[in-house]
């Protein structure tokens, strides 16, 4: 599949021709798309549109949720849920979303930190499961949810 292109290289059959070792490298690590996404854009590489849009359009968008802010509890209590706007963005569909769990200490003991739910052009929502504690460890320990959207604007 031709996830990817450089604006003077070619590809073919999935193959990147030229530019020295390091693309053949690049294409053997680049298995998932959100991968050859992070690798491509940090390699000068672009998402190549296979619908006719206008490589203009596609944009790199990031963000975060005010720390210890919006956490919702679920179920029991134990977990909870956060709703993340990405309003800002601009975008015009479901764009690919990269998402990482951050704050001061104690959440690596979560799950679920980058893990998307109802991905939408606008927002998403992230699930946590605690294995110890409760949804009150995201308050007093500043969480947030950072991310990375890549999507078309126009």
């Amino acid at each position: 599949k031709q996830w990817y292109q450089r604006r003077v290289a070619i590809t073919a059959g999935g193959s990147l021709i030229a530019f020295g070792s390091w693309l053949a490298v690049l294409e053997m690590v680049c298995k998932s798309l959100i991968l050859c996404l992070v690798l491509g854009f940090a390699f000068g590489y672009h998402v190549k549109s296979q619908d006719g849009k206008q490589e203009a359009c596609l944009v790199t968008c990031s963000g975060w949720t005010e720390p210890g802010q919006g956490f919702q509890k679920y179920i029991d209590g134990k977990n909870s849920y956060i709703d993340v706007s990405m309003a800002h963005c601009g975008f015009i569909d479901t764009p690919v979303i990269v998402s990482s769990l951050h704050g001061s200490s104690s959440h690596w003991t979560t799950t679920g930190g980058s893990a998307i739910y109802t991905p939408k052009r606008d927002s998403f929502r992230i699930y946590l499961y605690y294995s110890s504690g409760s949804y009150a460890l995201a308050i007093s320990k500043a969480w947030s949810i950072q991310y990375i959207a890549v999507g078309y604007v126009c």
